[in-house]
């Protein structure tokens, strides 16, 4: 795991995010309030289930929210400039070049009528401004960076001809073309065997190391989250409800829905016991959030759990080190002392 300096400053923070979708009925609010670090050299994950809002914080940060949604509030700062004042086509000078991102399934991401290769080299000229032999070359390293063999011959190949595990590691090298300082990876193995997600976790974490760079992992799968992230941030219907070091997060979770994540993971029941699952759905946030969200959900839910919005404390002597979003804590005052703490929004 990356060690970070006590002087480093963060490459992407995300300070009080808001994103949210206007339809004909109601207003989506799919991100509310989302706040992050990513530091070089660190692995960040976002985990949740599925309708959590992990996938729009990931097109926020890369400006590729679309009508009808838009970004209603807070700061997206890489290396200092918020992106959220940038104009489509400043945004599009930093997409790609400073943060690039690998999606979920490559085929979505490979134009299936150019060769691969074409398409790396056509990123290398809008980005690099490399033509001819040079692109060539420069596609011919890319390739065997993320582990391609004979790389020469596989540029001239369509992506029907890669496997699917090739055709990741394809993308990974079209997002590394820009030489970007942050790589977001929105779901990359999931459909991907567990050999060859074991082989692209390996590769990512390499490149990290060798291009320092910062990497936003997004999974619902908490294991893979176990292998590969620095810090770990639980999202639940739009809102961060609880952020930790990975190990820390595994070995003493305090959020409910976190608790509730880590019990439903296969292997951790015992000899003939059933596996534990957390009962209904994630709720669409489609109003002003005057309540606990996972409320309905939540085997420790009490009256005031219906009434009072938890904001993210501190649950450890470190108050940047692990925050949880529930009324439980802080827990050495009182319940009804820690609830007054979320009314007055002074639990930061």
């Amino acid at each position: 795991m990356s060690q970070r300096s006590a002087t480093a400053k963060p490459v992407l923070s995300v300070q009080n995010l808001q994103t949210s979708f206007y339809t004909d009925k109601e207003v989506i609010r799919a991100v509310d309030g989302v706040s992050f670090d990513i530091y070089r050299g660190e692995t960040v994950g976002i985990v949740g289930e599925s309708g959590s809002g992990k996938s729009v914080t990931a097109r926020s940060i890369m400006g590729l929210v679309k009508s009808p949604g838009r970004i209603e509030g807070g700061r997206i700062e890489f290396e200092g400039d918020d992106l959220t004042e940038k104009s489509e086509k400043q945004w599009r000078k930093i997409r790609g070049n400073g943060i690039s991102m690998v999606f979920q399934d490559p085929l979505t991401s490979l134009n299936p009528v150019y060769t691969v290769g074409n398409q790396i080299k056509e990123a290398l000229r809008l980005h690099q401004n490399l033509r001819g032999k040079k692109a060539t070359g420069e596609a011919v390293e890319l390739l065997e960076a993320v582990g391609i063999p004979d790389a020469r011959r596989r540029l001239r190949e369509y992506p029907h001809e890669f496997s699917g595990g090739m055709r990741q590691r394809a993308v990974i090298a079209m997002a590394l073309a820009c030489d970007p300082e942050v790589l977001i990876c929105d779901e990359p193995t999931t459909a991907l065997d567990v050999t060859i997600q074991a082989q692209i976790l390996e590769l990512l974490d390499e490149l990290k190391e060798e291009r320092d760079l910062g990497i936003m992992f997004i999974t619902h799968d908490m294991g893979v989250i176990a292998e590969v992230a620095d810090r770990v941030n639980v999202m639940y219907a739009g809102e961060m409800v609880e952020s930790a070091p990975v190990e820390e997060l595994f070995q003493n979770p305090r959020h409910p829905y976190t608790q509730g994540l880590l019990k439903s993971i296969p292997g951790r029941a015992g000899p003939g016991e059933r596996l534990s699952t957390i009962e209904g759905d994630v709720p669409t946030p489609n109003e002003e959030p005057t309540y606990c969200r996972f409320a309905p959900r939540c085997p420790k839910e009490f009256e005031d759990c219906n009434a009072v919005h938890p904001e993210p404390v501190s649950v450890t002597a470190d108050a940047n080190d692990h925050t949880a979003a529930c009324l439980l804590y802080p827990e050495d005052v009182s319940t009804a002392e820690a609830v007054e703490t979320h009314k007055r929004g002074d639990s930061k």
